[in-house]
């Protein structure tokens, strides 16, 4: 079965580092020929296991060509369609109306990409989306051509809330969201989002949440009188880091006799403001320190909790799906403090760390550290936080259980599509640059 899976960069830097747990489970199974499709391809490419291909197909993209489909963009049924819903949504306004410009380019340009990789690798069989974006659309563009014969797509964070996008706006979401033979959400709370925000069929949406591998042996916690916590994140606005600064010292400033060390793992762009903030506002705590360790490998960070004692994972940021962070952090046994947001109350509770308001001030985060620190069952906690994993979020189980529901979608009458699709492609001939996109 020919598989396309179709990512925003990996293999190559930055980020989809989850990606590394999965890609092992698509090799186990002999049914599938994977191909990864990058949008973007810079650098050096991370390993990748053996029988799985890359094809930068979707990644060969030039200035010349992001004019011309721009201009494409301009005239067709879906920028029309577009526009449609700003108005009625009271949305319209000069950067909407870009971004959804911007976004029909990107969709038309990467869907002539998937039919010059079809036209010369043979059609696609499922087209699998690792996010719900452009991509994942342009997937869908494909297979009403004939071109593709089922798309699923995993939803997260950014490609779901609307809240973390700028005016509250998630282009030509709600133009595709019937078009999936099926959506992978991470959690009960997502699916839901997506049928009241989207008008997602819940029939169509199945929960498949992400999972990390369990390490053979736990994180050990720090000496008596010494504390570490850590946090793992692209520094953002939507992180809250700064409230972690102010809880580290009000914590601090309550209880002289602990040592408190704050270690940040991610890099981005509020990196040294946050740095920053951490020096001016600790400057003069003497039972407190610091350290920015930027980004890491994914497998870096992993040794890191078997290598280093850690007795807190903390998270405050305001949207997120189920933070795989805070799985890495519990697999090795450490709590956590994360805010009631997504579908982290999967993950976080009473029994395993500290679940906070969805907006936690300060005072509830730092009340939290202290609640963990001096927790007199600190040890089950610890086992607690492994067990959670060990349940939910194997990567050993969830993994297996996806790529077998997205090859059992696929394996739906496989070898009668398959001959029809054959003749679709043959009848279409190679692409051109141009096309009628108001057939879309």
């Amino acid at each position: 079965m020919r598989i396309a899976m179709l990512t925003n960069a990996y293999p190559y830097h930055p980020g989809e580092q989850f990606i590394e747990d999965e890609i092992e489970y698509w090799t186990k199974n002999k049914d599938a020929q994977v191909t990864v499709l990058p949008a973007v391809a810079t650098g050096t490419p991370r390993s990748v296991p053996n029988g799985i291909s890359i094809e930068l197909e979707m990644a060969r993209s030039t200035a010349l060509g992001r004019w011309w489909f721009m201009l494409t963009a301009l005239f067709s049924a879906m920028f029309r369609n577009e526009l449609g819903y700003l108005r009625r949504s009271r949305k319209i306004g000069v950067y909407t109306v870009l971004r959804a410009l911007l976004h029909t380019s990107k969709v038309i340009e990467q869907a002539k990409s998937l039919e010059r990789y079809v036209w010369i690798h043979g059609p696609i069989d499922v087209a699998y989306c690792y996010w719900n974006e452009t991509q994942s659309y342009a997937a869908v563009l494909a297979k009403r051509k004939g071109l593709v014969r089922k798309v699923v797509s995993r939803v997260h964070g950014i490609d779901l809330y609307e809240t973390r996008r700028a005016y509250a706006y998630m282009p030509l979401k709600r133009q595709f969201i019937h078009a999936y033979d099926r959506i992978f959400a991470l959690s009960e709370e997502a699916k839901s989002y997506l049928a009241e925000t989207y008008g997602a069929s819940a029939s169509n949406v199945k929960v498949g949440p992400l999972g990390v591998p369990l390490p053979d042996i736990l994180s050990a916690p720090s000496a008596d009188g010494v504390l570490h916590i850590v946090s793992v994140s692209f520094c953002l606005p939507v992180k809250r880091l700064d409230r972690i600064v102010e809880a580290l010292c009000l914590f601090a400033g309550q209880h002289n006799q602990i040592k408190t060390t704050w270690t940040h793992i991610g890099g981005g762009p509020l990196l040294e403001k946050i740095r920053q903030l951490a020096e001016t506002k600790m400057t003069g705590i003497d039972n407190i320190s610091f350290e920015f360790m930027g980004e890491l490998p994914n497998s870096t960070i992993k040794k890191y909790y078997l290598g280093t004692p850690v007795d807190l994972f903390i998270n405050t940021s305001e949207s997120e799906g189920i933070p795989v962070s805070i799985m890495e952090a519990m697999s090795a046994g450490v709590p956590a403090i994360a805010p009631d947001v997504g579908g982290i109350s999967n993950l976080v509770s009473s029994r395993c760390g500290v679940l906070l308001s969805k907006s936690p001030s300060s005072q509830e985060i730092a009340d939290a550290i202290d609640k963990l620190a001096l927790h007199t069952q600190r040890e089950v906690m610890r086992m607690n936080a492994r067990k959670v994993i060990e349940d939910s979020f194997s990567s050993a189980r969830n993994y297996s259980r996806f790529v077998a529901d997205v090859l059992a979608i696929g394996s739906v009458q496989e070898e009668v599509e398959r001959s029809y699709y054959d003749q679709r492609v043959q009848r279409a001939g190679p692409p051109h640059k141009g096309g009628n996109y108001d057939a879309y």
